[in-house]
């Protein structure tokens, strides 16, 4: 079955749960970059668009993904969760994904849930780099797969 509809959000737009726990953010027409307190964890958030019903057809969310790199293991995902409102459908954890160069990484949504309200990707993060450079983590943007 071909993909409907993949949306993206931009990693300028990301909201950070809290930011006291960032040494820095910066945004810039190409990523976020973000550094964070060693030994700290944070919750990153992506509003992705949403097109609830295509065609007389309600949507179904297939995946969720999200294109990143760290500077190492000191910066790394250690969760994905995706939301449609205030459902949570999906919930990766136990995660350690950290990859030192720009990958686009995929998560399924199991049974692929129709789409009610509006999705939202989440991601856990931990920092436990010794130094700025170590707590490193760029994000260029997040999206999802639809399908009809």
């Amino acid at each position: 079955m071909p993909i409907n509809h993949a949306m993206w959000a931009h990693g300028h737009s990301m909201a950070v749960e809290n930011p006291s726990a960032l040494v820095s953010e910066w945004r810039a027409g190409f990523f976020i970059r973000t550094i964070g307190r060693a030994g700290s964890t944070n919750w990153f958030h992506f509003g992705i668009p949403t097109p609830v019903i295509v065609d007389d057809d309600r949507l179904t969310i297939d995946s969720a993904l999200v294109r990143l790199k760290s500077a190492g293991r000191g910066a790394r995902v250690t969760h994905v969760h995706v939301f449609d409102g205030e459902r949570r459908v999906a919930a990766h954890d136990g995660l350690s994904v950290a990859p030192t160069g720009w990958e686009m990484l995929r998560w399924p949504v199991p049974g692929r849930p129709e789409v009610l309200w509006g999705v939202g990707v989440t991601l856990g993060v931990a920092f436990s780099g010794a130094s700025d450079a170590e707590n490193t983590l760029e994000l260029a943007s997040a999206g999802v797969d639809f399908f009809g």
